[in-house]
């Protein structure tokens, strides 16, 4: 079993903010990463006096799909939910049941691929404030802009409309992965998308960086064209056929941890890489879109350069904020 490091003091107390009177959720798939990392934090919290069920459950195929009936049932009777996961979280990020309980104000937590190693690496209280802070800068930066300009050595040139939409800040302490993922999203205006999206790093979950950039053609917000390595853009092809608004470009974010390495793992952590840029396909309701697709996928674009309505805010991978 992983030992109590300094990692899983901070996602217990810093992030969770676990009290004695909290009754936690622990959902890990059937992993034995995840299932070492959920016990270890099921054995803190239980520590602090929080009562605590630990469940371990099938692995999720891909982000966005629901949990499985019987964990969204404890998860609506919790007031705190962790879940570990080796490809994706099993409480189900950016599904209903995901929104339905931020809406209830249930804390919701995660990790998602990450090794027992990762966990004894050196984190501070200080880390997770300096995320926080930049995370939310950014996402007010969003909510006052109009337009957005996409661009990276790699080929992607894309424009699209954010007029209207709230920008949105995820660190640590505010919940989804934790101990020190951060990014700053925001919804693109429906329709409104134009251009190319080139994926030069990984495609979320798929487990391994990709070996020829994917090639994605944008019209009116959905994803007209994939060019690429065959096998991927057929696996790309499948996702994005798998409901009406799969192909929609449903989600925009800018990576903001500076404590995550720079360097690609393949693992989700990897959208949080400071200076990164992830582009998300399907659905966004989460964050303030329409599309309610089954499916949310997340591709990665190394030194991008980000400018909301003619302001530069990324140079090159570079944050200017």
């Amino acid at each position: 079993m992983l030992e109590q490091t300094d990692a899983i003091r901070l996602i217990v107390d810093t992030c969770m903010r676990i009290k004695p009177e909290d009754d936690l959720l622990v959902v890990a798939d059937d992993y034995a990463r995840p299932l070492a990392i959920a016990q270890a934090v099921a054995a803190c919290a239980k520590e602090r006096g929080a009562s605590v069920v630990l469940a371990v459950v099938p692995p999720r195929k891909i982000g966005g799909e629901e949990p499985r009936k019987t964990t969204a049932a404890a998860m609506r009777a919790a007031d705190v939910v962790f879940g570990a996961g080796e490809r994706a979280t099993p409480i189900g990020g950016h599904s209903a049941v995901h929104e339905e309980l931020m809406r209830k104000g249930v804390r919701q937590y995660a990790t998602n691929g990450l090794s027992e190693d990762y966990l004894r690496k050196p984190f501070s209280e200080n880390d997770i404030l300096i995320m926080k802070d930049l995370s939310e800068k950014i996402a007010s930066l969003y909510t006052q802009a109009d337009t957005v300009k996409l661009s990276t050595p790699h080929g992607t040139d894309l424009t699209f409309s954010i007029k209207g939409r709230q920008g949105t800040a995820f660190h640590p302490i505010k919940g989804v992965l934790v101990p020190d993922y951060a990014e700053s999203p925001v919804a693109p205006v429906e329709d409104s998308a134009s251009g190319t999206v080139v994926f030069d790093g990984q495609m979320d979950g798929w487990g391994y960086k990709l070996s020829k950039p994917l090639v994605l053609k944008v019209v009116e917000g959905k994803v007209a064209d994939i060019s690429g390595n065959p096998e991927d853009v057929d696996r790309l092809k499948t996702i994005v056929s798998t409901d009406a608004d799969a192909a929609n470009l449903g989600e925009f974010a800018i990576g903001t941890s500076h404590t995550v390495s720079p360097v690609l793992s393949a693992t989700r952590y990897d959208c949080a890489i400071l200076g990164t840029v992830h582009i998300g396909l399907g659905r966004n309701t989460l964050l303030g879109g329409i599309s309610r697709s089954r499916i949310h996928i997340d591709g990665i674009m190394t030194q991008p350069t980000v400018e909301l309505d003619g302001r530069t805010v990324v140079d090159n991978g570079k944050v200017l904020v």
